[in-house]
């Protein structure tokens, strides 16, 4: 087992963000000081999910604006490798997690998203940034076992556990996947971690059109193989082709014999292995396929979905299908560059456009969970 604690810091820290000065409390008490005495608060991490910010109701009360980030709240609380749990603090950078699993060959499978932009554990439940590896073994809600979070009151509220089946109580982790710091300051995280594969290998073949990706999409999610990832991506917007990106992972000696079933079928591939495979899937989790300045926009789909939504973006525009279909990532130069009004888009990076976001509607239950969790709205 290994333990570590946060800084030991006396004071709170202040830094300069892009709205003002930022609190960055080292401590469970200075955090519990800072929500009690604050009227308003809006947390962050690392701030790399910089379309996240939306900070624009800002302007529309009459209570000062806390900005508190938990990124000097980090290390690692408990991890025992047999159990295969792992309990960090919020403001803990991710590749410090991931470097502590690859000790003892274990990994997070939903592969946490902008790791190399210095993303913290806390954010990336925030945010909901699961990456490519979710196609598999499911998102940050299949992994998180546990939260302990301040509500508006700074009262210290424990959800979950740190076993897998764990029943008591409301579900508060799935509930902070994705809540971006709107129902509480959450300092602390259960995960439930699994074994690394010994070898990674990804088979990239191409199409000549996007139906034709998506046929294979269809047929590859609904064999018995056993898929870590697979994204569709277009390969030339003058030829309309694109290329499909099957990630497996496994035993090294039984790698090409699966390789080869994959390959009878899409003849025409080229094959990616180990460090090849992980500098290829690192620039798709941390967006090195779109450019810094331009904005990545975020929209839930689904694989019938795609082609409308394809047709119906500029093109100007990037675009990446992943989770074998159900998560499309576009990036445009500008932000209007959306698709329909009709999709619930989520600006997930702002690039030089920093000060317009665009949040995917809340809806009902949102406003009504809302509401139970956060009576006084003190988190916006």
């Amino acid at each position: 087992m290994n333990e570590s604690k946060g800084n030991d810091r006396n004071n709170v820290g202040i830094a300069n963000g892009a709205f003002g000065n930022v609190l960055s409390p080292s401590s469970i008490e200075e955090m519990i000081s800072v929500v009690k005495s604050a009227k308003r608060i809006h947390v962050g991490g690392a701030r790399t999910k910089t379309g996240l910010w939306n900070l624009q109701e800002a302007d529309q009360s009459d209570f000062p604006l806390t900005q508190l980030s938990t990124s000097s709240l980090r290390g690692i609380v408990t991890y025992d490798p047999q159990e295969f749990v792992v309990t960090v603090y919020a403001g803990t950078p991710v590749t410090e997690v991931c470097e502590m699993l690859a000790k003892e060959n274990q990994y997070l499978p939903f592969d946490p998203l902008l790791t190399q932009r210095g993303a913290t554990i806390g954010g990336t439940v925030a945010s909901n940034a699961s990456g490519p590896g979710r196609f598999r073994f499911g998102g940050i809600r299949d992994f998180l076992l546990g939260v302990r979070f301040l509500d508006g009151y700074g009262n210290d509220i424990r959800g979950g556990g740190q076993v897998v089946k764990n029943a008591a109580g409301f579900d508060y982790p799935k509930l902070m996947v994705g809540s971006c710091g709107k129902l509480g300051v959450v300092y602390e995280l259960t995960f439930k971690v699994f074994p690394r594969p010994e070898s990674f290998t990804s088979i990239i073949t191409t199409f000549e059109n996007l139906p034709d990706a998506l046929s294979a999409v269809n047929q590859i999610a609904t064999s018995p193989m056993d898929v870590e990832a697979l994204d569709v991506v277009p390969v030339s917007s003058a030829t309309n082709s694109f290329a499909l990106a099957i990630r497996i992972g496994g035993l090294r000696d039984a790698m090409d014999a699966r390789i080869d079933r994959i390959r009878s079928t899409w003849t025409e591939s080229e094959v990616l292995r180990d460090e090849e495979d992980e500098l290829y899937w690192s620039k798709v989790t941390n967006f090195s396929w779109a450019p810094a300045e331009w904005s990545v926009l975020k929209v839930p789909t689904s694989p019938a979905d795609i082609t409308w939504l394809d047709q119906s973006l500029p093109n100007s525009s990037l675009r990446r299908y992943s989770v074998g279909g159900n998560v499309a990532w576009i990036a445009s130069e500008r932000f209007s560059e959306s698709p329909a009004s009709s999709w619930p888009v989520q600006c997930f990076l702002a690039g030089s456009q920093t000060g317009t976001t665009n949040i995917a509607p809340v809806g009902a239950f949102g406003r009504a969970l809302k509401r139970a969790i956060d009576p006084t709205n003190k988190f916006v």
